[in-house]
């Protein structure tokens, strides 16, 4: 039995991959830095190792990579991403793993306008450079952004995005993280890089169609202009690389970057891609009014 090592194990993807690895009956290694039991979920769960360290100390990566056959590669995004994750890299040449998958993105390419995608393009350029194996894995826009606005849905009753009505195959995180806890079990041969969608490219519209449906109330769609959505994203509150990249990536939504559909799920899971009314059923009370979200709570 390989020895598993999850990086970004307490974050919204490695956190599922986690789960899903001890519900398959393999017991990961989690690299985790905080010690904080109410903050880490690990910490007193047998089902796991725990491996205590920081992207930053080389000698705590290299420890926890002792022993290691694979490894799920994720991080924190912001503007130290390519260095802590290159620090595993690294750390997995001088150790002799087998595997590397990496959670990336579609589109990523050095030199992106979109923060994330350029550091996601200067990593899987480092992992070619490294000689040691690897998957790629290439998820979509991610259906968990749209919880970003599901107290203004909650509040408003209304769902707004600079989409120009453009079609996107998006994708549910517990099938990123499914689709990554495949390719660290597989023994066959994989691809160098898999695209993960859901199995249907839906507007806009048609989310807050689902979600009307899954909140018992009337749900609209307002698809802004760039320049409208502009101050939303300016004023949001948000870190600037972040505003930028989800600026960005309505762009790509526009220009139809996101429109295809892929079975890299499918492959490496062996089953379809959540559709967005499972997704939409399971985040319901997110979206609900106020009066009526304990009520979806419980009806969940």
């Amino acid at each position: 039995m390989s020895t598993i090592l999850v990086t970004g194990a307490t974050g919204n993807v490695g956190s599922r991959v986690v789960a899903d690895l001890v519900a398959a009956g393999v017991r990961p290694r989690v690299l985790i830095r905080d010690t904080a039991r109410p903050v880490n979920p690990w910490l007193d769960d047998d089902c796991v190792e725990v491996a205590f360290g920081d992207f930053d100390d080389v000698s705590s990566v290299d420890a926890a990579m002792s022993g290691t056959d694979r490894v799920f590669l994720t991080s924190a995004d912001g503007p130290d991403k390519v260095a802590h994750e290159s620090a595993v890299i690294a750390a997995a040449q001088r150790t002799g793993v087998e595997r590397i998958v990496k959670l990336s993105a579609m589109h990523a390419r050095i030199g992106s306008p979109l923060p994330a995608f350029d550091w996601h393009g200067r990593i899987e350029l480092e992992l070619a450079d490294s000689g040691v194996p690897h998957v790629l894995l290439r998820p979509a826009f991610f259906l968990d952004n749209l919880l970003m606005v599901a107290p203004g849905v909650a509040a408003t009753g209304h769902l707004a995005a600079p989409t120009a009505g453009a079609r996107a195959a998006m994708i549910d995180v517990r099938d990123v993280a499914a689709s990554a806890a495949g390719a660290l079990m597989s023994n066959r041969d994989l691809r160098a890089g898999y695209s993960l969608t859901g199995p249907e490219s839906v507007t806009f519209a048609e989310v807050a169609d689902a979600l009307g449906i899954a909140t018992g109330r009337s749900v609209v769609f307002d698809d802004l202009t760039p320049e409208e959505a502009a101050p939303r994203f300016a004023g949001a509150g948000l870190p600037p690389w972040l505003a930028a990249q989800l600026s960005g990536a309505f762009g790509v939504i526009r220009d139809g970057g996101f429109d295809a559909v892929y079975d890299g799920v499918s492959e490496l899971t062996g089953r379809p891609a959540h559709d967005i009314s499972s997704w939409v059923h399971m985040h319901a009370p997110a979206f609900a009014e106020p009066a009526t979200a304990t009520t979806a709570a419980r009806q969940t």
